[in-house]
């Protein structure tokens, strides 16, 4: 088959979270594969690469669609100030199907894919007739209250959401939240969502377990409120001398913040690496590694006895299923897909979002058990490897694209 993804982030140009993760995995497995796979998503104007059997193509942001003489073009400023994601969403599906109209026929693939389900899905040029591709949305990001605090912007992006949704031959999810709550409730939409676990891209380096310590914990995202990081610097706070001994890893970037709510998060942060908050109260040693490359993410999830998700919202998140795989126990808030990933005890332990007290009772029942990491995370990292091996994710992700889609003559 050819496959076209259109996806704003990919690495290592844009590689800012989950959706590029997935991109460049179901990418690469698709050209592993033997299909012809390309890649649209933003970067230096004309630039098109091979990378892992894939052609990328990198395409420039246009500007801000405000034309002089149309009736919003004299409140652009307020726009731009009020609606920075929205702009920024619709700006980058503008941009990919202009790029479509000049340098691809998109009809002349059998599937297209939108991993953020959002403008560019929307936007996507209407084709009809014999030679039309089956689209697929997939639902990845989710436009909470915690992500998009603007009410304003948050129903213009979920009305993009739901457009793209709408104009799609098949919607899929990774978790079973998603397609459930999230695109009943929030989206209202009555279509069937098919859950579709995301691939993951792992590593043939073997776990090294003699560097797991219990008392090394790993966080794993950016520095932002909606991950959740201040929630997980309060539980260890409130532990006071039975954090002695700990040590707690952040790996992530820490971008510019764009909201009040992630410069308080990294205002905390950073008054804790100081040692500026509670002098003489913090037991626990903390680490900032900043942003890791994916291929060598293996070493800080081996150091780690345990690695703690406490996200306020979530989707599927690789970490939870990239920490298990190299023998992490989890400690995970109840939100979004958390719980479908820590749904038996060998896995982990769930506490309520935002709720730093049982967090850190969480951490104490942890740090309470054997010095040793449990012998039946071996099991539970041999089971996720097994399950997420490449055969595995690509066989899922063609059955995404239906095993009814024919092959067409291109002669």
């Amino acid at each position: 088959m050819k496959i076209g993804i259109l996806s704003r982030e990919y690495p290592p140009l844009t590689h800012v979270g989950g959706i590029a993760t997935y991109s460049a995995a179901a990418a690469a497995l698709l050209a592993r594969e033997g299909h012809e796979v390309h890649v649209v998503c933003n970067g230096p104007e004309g630039v098109v690469e091979e990378r892992r059997g894939v052609t990328v193509h990198r395409v420039a942001m246009l500007n801000h669609h405000f034309r002089p003489g149309r009736l919003n073009y004299p409140y652009r400023a307020w726009y731009r100030r009020t609606l920075p994601h929205y702009l920024d969403a619709l700006t980058w599906a503008r941009t990919a199907a202009d790029y479509l109209a000049r340098k691809l026929d998109p009809a002349d693939f059998d599937a297209w894919e939108f991993p953020e389900t959002s403008g560019e899905g929307a936007c996507f040029p209407r084709l009809n007739g014999a030679k039309r591709p089956r689209l697929v949305c997939r639902v990845h990001t989710g436009w909470m209250d915690a992500y998009a605090d603007n009410f304003l912007e948050r129903r213009c992006l979920l009305d993009l959401q739901r457009r793209a949704c709408l104009r799609a031959d098949l919607i899929v999810s990774p978790s079973e939240y998603m397609a459930g709550d999230y695109v009943r409730k929030t989206l209202r939409l009555g279509r069937e969502v098919r859950v579709n676990r995301n691939p993951l891209i792992l590593w043939d380096t073997p776990i090294d377990w003699a560097a797991k310590r219990p008392g090394n914990l790993l966080y794993v995202g950016r520095v932002e409120h909606r991950k959740g990081l201040q929630v997980l610097l309060q539980a260890l706070d409130e532990l006071g001398a039975d954090a002695e001994g700990l040590t707690l890893r952040v790996v992530g970037h820490m971008y510019p913040p764009t909201r009040e709510l992630d410069a308080n998060c990294i205002d905390f942060f950073q008054s804790h690496r100081d040692g500026k908050s509670l002098p003489g109260l913090k037991g626990y040693h903390l680490e900032y590694a900043g942003p890791c490359d994916h291929s060598l993410m293996h070493r800080h999830y081996d150091w780690a006895g345990a690695l703690i998700l406490p996200s306020l919202m979530e989707n599927y998140p690789y970490a939870a299923l990239e920490g298990l795989s190299r023998g992490c126990f989890l400690m995970g808030s109840d939100v979004g897909g958390i719980p479908e990933i820590i749904d038996r005890p060998a896995r982990g332990m769930l506490f309520p979002a935002e709720n730093s007290a049982i967090l850190a009772g969480k951490i104490r029942e942890w740090m309470s058990r054997d010095r040793s990491i449990p012998g039946d995370m071996k099991d539970v990292a041999a089971g996720i490897r097994a399950e997420f091996a490449p055969e595995a994710c690509a066989r899922r992700l063609l059955e995404t694209y239906g095993p009814k889609l024919p092959e067409r003559d291109r002669s």
